[in-house]
């Protein structure tokens, strides 16, 4: 599970113990206080550079690529998106490391949406009232800007709509 720690701008990577958790859905209210845990903490990486004041900075939204291997947080304040790669060995199945932090072309990134074919993103910059529009290289995790923006007043959200042939 991935958690994304909108104040400390950090992202908090725990184990999910499906069996605890099976083991959870039959048992009485009584008993589920002293049961196993869940989760476990496993990590916990920042979204933003280090010598960035923490206290400038809000996260948003986090998400996960359809494809598994990344997860992407946007940062209000730092005006960036921070692409994760997510590590797939054994031993640190799950953990994250940074790809890098690319600026939304705007401010105040309240949300970000990927399109159907996750190729393209889409970021609402509210306080710039700018939407950007970037590719998604699905093999590094780089962000590439497309030159494309739009005006929209104060945007905080995106979603994708799939698109209909009227045949």
């Amino acid at each position: 599970a991935y958690v994304i720690n909108e104040l400390s701008s950090e992202v908090s990577v725990f184990d999910f113990d499906r069996l605890a958790a099976e083991q959870l859905l039959g048992a009485p209210a009584a008993e589920m206080a002293s049961a196993a845990p869940t989760l476990r903490l496993r990590q916990t990486i920042r979204t933003i550079p280090d010598a960035f004041p923490g206290d400038l900075n809000t996260c948003g939204r986090i998400t996960v690529h359809t494809a598994g291997n990344f997860v992407l947080v946007s940062n209000r304040g730092h005006d960036s998106i921070t692409v994760f790669r997510v590590n797939q060995s054994l031993l640190k199945a799950g953990q994250l490391y940074i790809v890098g932090s690319f600026h939304t072309r705007g401010a105040t990134p309240r949300h970000f949406q990927f399109d159907a074919s996750g190729q393209w993103l889409i970021s609402a910059n509210q306080d710039s009232d700018r939407i950007a529009v970037f590719r998604f290289n699905l093999a590094t995790g780089r962000l590439e800007w497309t030159g494309h923006e739009y005006s929209v007043p104060s945007p905080n959200f995106v979603c994708n709509v799939l698109t209909h042939s009227e045949d």
